[in-house]
């Protein structure tokens, strides 16, 4: 049996259409308390096929039914696999998702870049080779910045993105871009094909 409250899934609206051409990783920067910033890195997670999509979400911010319930409310269907990643030993997985679709890993150590490369590639090995798009949400590199020291995570970020693109998986990192000093932003932009910008004027896209 389903989730009960898989039966309340009613988005309001469509989600942005955001244009990448061929960009493969994307840095998404807008403030974490702009709906704006939360739809439209929606989008990105989505694609234009959800159904058929395994979905990558790590965070550092919600638990796994936040997750779930946040994605309800803005998107009509549910990846056809959903695995999240808690970083951090704050964020106890008290409430499971009633929902086989969806796993839960955790990593209670957030300066663990490794251990969460490896848990990232391996989902990404796993499910590859067949006709569903992987893609890969990274919510947020801004409180990982408050454990790593940004060479470390630039680092971290290119090799990632580098293997995500030879595995044919689709990413975005969100960044608050006024809790970073410019040089940080600018370093982490110049890692990823595309930043897409959301500001008081809408999304903005620009290639690398």
């Amino acid at each position: 049996m389903g989730d009960e409250r898989d039966a309340e899934r009613r988005p309001e609206t469509p989600l942005p259409s955001v244009p990448l051409d061929d960009a493969s990783n994307v840095l998404l920067l807008g403030s974490p308390m702009d709906v704006q910033t939360l739809r439209t890195g929606l989008s990105l997670a989505a694609g234009d096929r959800p159904a058929e999509t395994r979905l990558l979400w790590v965070t550092m911010l919600n638990t796994s039914r936040e997750v779930v319930d946040i994605w309800d409310r803005h998107v009509p269907v549910r990846p056809e696999r959903f695995r999240i990643l808690l970083v951090g030993d704050g964020l106890a997985d008290t409430d499971a998702v009633d929902d086989p679709a969806v796993e839960t890993n955790s990593i209670p150590e957030p300066t663990d870049l490794t251990t969460l490369g490896v848990r990232l590639l391996e989902a990404t090995s796993e499910w590859g080779g067949d006709d569903v798009a992987v893609r890969l949400r990274f919510d947020s590199l801004t409180p990982l910045l408050q454990y790593v020291d940004s060479r470390t995570v630039a680092q971290f970020l290119h090799v990632l993105t580098n293997r995500l693109d030879t595995a044919d998986v689709t990413a975005h990192f969100h960044l608050d871009p006024m809790a970073h000093d410019s040089r940080t932003v600018h370093v982490l932009a110049s890692i990823c094909d595309a930043r897409v910008e959301i500001d008081a004027d809408g999304v903005s896209v620009t290639h690398r």
